[in-house]
């Protein structure tokens, strides 16, 4: 009988003892399993269309970002959820600023279309005698999760280095998303639309004015 009271100890030993180290072992293998990164990063690349051709040949443009909302320089992609308030999403970022993609795309905008002139970015490529200067004032860049609609709105003006005349132009451009299964992946593709409509808008009126500098020597 002392021999079956022995066994029923260790056995109750066992259990108590073994099965908390298991369960602290389980409980180990959980707490050190890495969590997997679900953010997501979306970028904003620029299309190459047709060049136009231009008489336009040597001039310099100072490119500039006058105003650009505070709200929308950040990381994370920022939508309108109802009249007044905003939603930031950590999991959802851009890629690089939205500030400077739009410049980027401007920019190359111009490059291509006018292979010739070239263009300086300010402030990144410093303070330089330029014979022209294309700033940017950016009121509005709504994504509007309630009307899915994407908004984006400001002026530009265009000017000559003496300040003789300057060129304003008001622009508002929408484009509408649908609800879908990769909801983020449509807005930011209409945000690049319509930052592209702007570059479209630009190029336009530039190449309007400057070929009617140029014939008016």
């Amino acid at each position: 009988m002392h021999w079956l009271r022995e066994l029923i100890m260790r056995t109750k030993f066992f259990l108590r003892y073994g099965l908390s180290i298991i369960i602290l072992f389980c409980s180990g293998c959980t707490l050190f399993k890495t969590t997997p990164d679900r953010t997501r990063l979306f970028d904003i690349g620029f299309k190459w269309k047709q060049s136009t051709t231009s008489s336009i040949d040597g001039a310099k443009i100072r490119l500039v970002l006058n105003d650009f909302p505070d709200y929308l320089d950040g990381p994370q992609i920022v939508t309108k959820i109802g009249k007044h308030e905003l939603k930031s999403n950590p999991l959802y970022r851009w890629a690089t600023p939205l500030s400077e993609t739009i410049l980027h795309i401007v920019r190359r905008s111009i490059q291509q279309s006018f292979p010739k002139v070239r263009i300086h970015e300010f402030p990144k490529d410093g303070a330089c005698k330029v014979d022209y200067t294309l700033r940017l004032d950016i009121d509005e860049l709504e994504i509007c999760e309630t009307t899915q609609q994407i908004i984006f709105v400001g002026t530009w003006t265009f000017s000559d280095s003496k300040q003789e005349y300057v060129n304003r132009f008001d622009f508002e451009f929408h484009e509408s998303f649908s609800e879908g299964f990769d909801r983020y992946g449509e807005m930011v593709a209409k945000v690049e639309q319509v930052i592209f409509n702007l570059g479209d808008a630009i190029i336009k009126q530039i190449n309007l004015i400057l070929l009617e500098k140029e014939t008016k020597k």
